[in-house]
């Protein structure tokens, strides 16, 4: 974390174009934070009938314009990108721990190291199944049914008492079992690498509009799916570095003094892969973005109430003349994925640079 620090201090200081890119993520970033307190005229489904298709810089009132409805472009374009980065981060967040997770696990046990009690393997088998049905299947009925959210915390914490309780009982139970206490060897790189593959062949936006065929869009679908297709890139990553630095001496040094792999993995292979990970993590931020706008283009992908710059663009099909309803949430998000391209890119020649040296 030091040396990403280090390495973030010393491009903000010898290249102009990234530290103009940190100022505009700097600057949007603080006035989403500072969007309620904003003296904003109107909210963004506010429909001005008398004012449809207003042009810019014409009224007072509607500074950027309004569209079909008479919504406010500006207001739109505000709480566009301030959902926009709610879905990104949060899910990028997620995406990137379970990858990394994934990804380092496999890098350091490979095919031939991981061994497991039949028991446990028995019970992360059942949790795996449970997780699926309590954790991903029932909160997306509920959301797709509009049931309250107190069943969905409700199934989750079903769920999650249901694994402890496999682990904390049924595990203890099983291992009294000579069965159950033999060692299975289990080829952890294989199934992480043949599972990622399988993912990866399957195009996102195909997938969105499948699930979208036969469940209502809803911005925790649309999470789950991000989150389901994004970590692969992050665990190829991990899975990468974690094969490149278990070579290096400290972490031989570490196996020798007897330290248990968990805390190799935590201690010393993860905090020593961070740079790549946050590159990947800011390419799949402005990734993100892009396709969330598309899939609000399109109708498919969040709810036709909530506020995005895909929303705000299809208004262009109503009235082929009305450019300021492409022109302006078009333009701020190609500088938003610009900037955060730029912060990538200068991110991973240093990271490079430094590997070479």
């Amino acid at each position: 974390m030091k040396v990403l620090w280090q390495d973030i201090l010393y491009l903000w200081r010898s290249i102009w174009v990234l530290r103009l890119a940190m100022l505009y993520l700097a600057g949007l970033t603080l006035l989403i934070v500072a969007l309620p307190i904003l003296p904003l005229a109107y909210t963004p489904n506010h429909m001005d009938l008398g004012n449809t298709f207003l042009k810019p810089f014409t009224s007072q009132l509607h500074w950027l314009g309004t569209d079909q409805l008479g919504r406010d472009v500006l207001v739109n374009i505000l709480y566009g990108a301030r959902n926009g980065l709610l879905i990104a981060i949060p899910v990028m967040l997620i995406s990137s721990l379970l990858g990394t997770t994934i990804g380092a696990v496999a890098g350091y046990f490979g095919n031939y190291k991981l061994q497991l009690k039949r028991s446990s393997f028995l019970v992360i088998l059942c949790s795996v199944f449970v997780a699926i049905y309590y954790l991903l299947y029932l909160p997306l009925q509920v959301s797709g049914r509009d049931l309250p959210t107190s069943v969905t915390y409700t199934s989750v914490g079903m769920g999650a008492i249901i694994i402890l309780s496999f682990w904390l009982l049924l595990r203890p139970l099983l291992s009294q079992l000579s069965f159950f206490q033999k060692q299975l060897t289990f080829p952890i790189d294989s199934f992480i690498l043949r599972t990622i593959e399988l993912v990866t062949s399957l195009p996102k936006l195909l997938i969105l509009i499948s699930v979208s065929a036969f469940a209502p869009p809803s911005v925790l679908l649309l999470s789950i799916i991000f989150i389901c297709t994004y970590w692969t890139v992050t665990a190829r990553l991990a899975r990468a570095e974690m094969l490149r630095i278990r070579q290096l001496p400290y972490m031989e040094a570490a196996v020798s003094i007897g330290m248990k792999p968990r805390r190799i993995i935590i201690n010393e292979g993860i905090p020593n892969m961070i740079s790549p990970i946050v590159v990947a993590f800011i390419f799949g931020t402005s990734g993100l973005l892009a396709i969330e706008s598309t899939l609000s283009f399109l109708g498919i992908g969040l709810p036709a109430t909530f506020p995005s710059w895909g929303r705000t663009i299809a208004g262009i099909r109503s009235n082929l003349s009305a450019w300021w309803l492409v022109a302006f949430p078009g333009g701020l998000l190609s500088i938003t994925v610009l900037a955060l391209q730029i912060c990538s890119y200068y991110l991973v020649r240093i990271t490079q640079e430094r590997q070479r040296s």
